[in-house]
């Protein structure tokens, strides 16, 4: 018993070494390469037909579920934030600003697939909810769904993708080549100022990355 205890452990930490050892290798080395067994139409065939079927029962429901759900929070934070004493106020409005930032990111996600035209089977309405939500939201619909539809075709293309396009070393200004690389701080502060600006960038001069 001993020896087969001492024989399992052998086999982990020789298991273990190995995992370890791919994990140091470079990230190009890790990436399966190979094209799979199976074609995106045997996954699609694979998936229940029913699964395909658009709803609008359905997706009306959650359309007003969202809307709900932001209409409540506006109206909490309208009532009784006003009342709270100036140092809880200051606690408040930033947990009501992610709260309802969720809850509008709900009727985003309900407009994104309006451009899909995934919300009904009527090309007409899913345009017209997606343009007022996306609007009204300050995000170009008609645009974004072009573009979005362009990534999707292009997923994963290093030449013809809309997003998730990596600049290369050779491409990268050297700039940012002093804040990117071996730099923590200045990764911060390049993660910040995507997540600040990277959207109005996108919207206004087609930043991407």
């Amino acid at each position: 018993t001993a020896a087969a205890s001492d024989m399992a452990a052998g086999d982990l930490g020789t298991a273990g070494a190995e995992e370890e050892k791919e994990t140091h290798q470079p990230y190009s080395h890790r990436v399966p390469s190979e094209k799979p067994p199976f074609t995106l139409a045997d996954v699609r065939r694979a998936i229940p037909p029913h699964c395909f079927r658009r709803s609008l029962l359905l997706s009306t429901s959650y359309l007003l579920r969202d809307l709900a759900v932001s209409a409540l929070l506006f109206y909490l934070a309208a009532t009784f934030l006003p009342r709270l004493p100036p140092h809880l106020r200051l606690l408040g409005w930033p947990l009501y600003w992610a709260t309802q930032g969720v809850a509008l990111t709900a009727l985003w996600a309900l407009a994104h697939e309006c451009g899909h035209h995934a919300f009904s089977d009527h090309g007409l309405l899913d345009d017209a909810l997606g343009f007022a939500l996306h609007s009204s939201l300050l995000v170009p619909y008609f645009s974004f769904k072009h573009s979005h539809r362009r990534h999707h075709a292009n997923t994963c293309s290093m030449d013809a993708d809309e997003v998730y396009l990596p600049c290369t070393l050779a491409t990268l200004p050297w700039p940012l080549r002093r804040l990117l690389l071996d730099n923590p701080p200045g990764r911060l502060i390049y993660l910040a100022a995507v997540l600040t600006l990277g959207w109005p960038a996108y919207l206004a001069f087609n930043v991407s990355g």
